[in-house]
């Protein structure tokens, strides 16, 4: 392996996220045919996504989260819910509110997913060295730490400003 110059830090940026983002389109089909047998579509990922990040949603938050009217989202909710991957509830305050939340099997979904991911990753990293997997440990964990740094919720910042201190220490 070549010895990197320090100020070939942009280079190796680049190869880099080449490797990170290599996605071929085989690799692309084999995970799309496996949610197509599941009969799940992106969009009811999408919806998954969407009341996993923020818990159970209003028809209209939900719409307004996916980018479509009214009607179509409670189109794919319909759907969503004959195979019960989400259910609607009445609000507690306002029994005209209908909530969306997601069931047990909906939220099974992203664990089957994680787990079929921490399959083929173990697979993977079986063929790498005791020195290679170390290193790419330490590598994973600075970009974590760095994610964390970036994408800080804003109430987090806020308390750090106002107080000085870090809502970790």
């Amino acid at each position: 392996m070549p010895v990197r110059q320090p100020g070939d830090r942009a280079t190796l940026e680049r190869e880099l996220l080449d490797e990170m983002t290599a996605w071929s389109p085989r690799d692309r089909g084999g995970v799309f045919k496996k949610w197509h047998r599941h009969a799940l579509s992106l969009v009811h990922l999408n919806v998954l996504t969407a009341l996993e990040a923020q818990g159970a949603l209003s028809m209209r938050r939900l719409a307004e989260a996916m980018d479509v009217s009214d009607a179509s989202a409670t189109g794919i909710v319909d759907r969503m819910e004959k195979r019960g991957l989400v259910e609607r509830r009445h609000g507690t305050d306002d029994r005209r509110v209908v909530l969306v939340y997601a069931t047990d099997a909906g939220r099974q979904v992203f664990i089957d997913m994680a787990a079929q991911r921490r399959e083929v990753l173990s697979k993977v990293l079986a063929e790498l060295t005791a020195d290679e997997v170390a290193a790419l440990l330490v590598g994973m964990r600075a970009i974590q730490a760095a994610r964390r740094r970036i994408f800080q919720p804003e109430s987090e910042t806020a308390t750090t400003a106002v107080d000085g201190t870090s809502p970790d220490t």
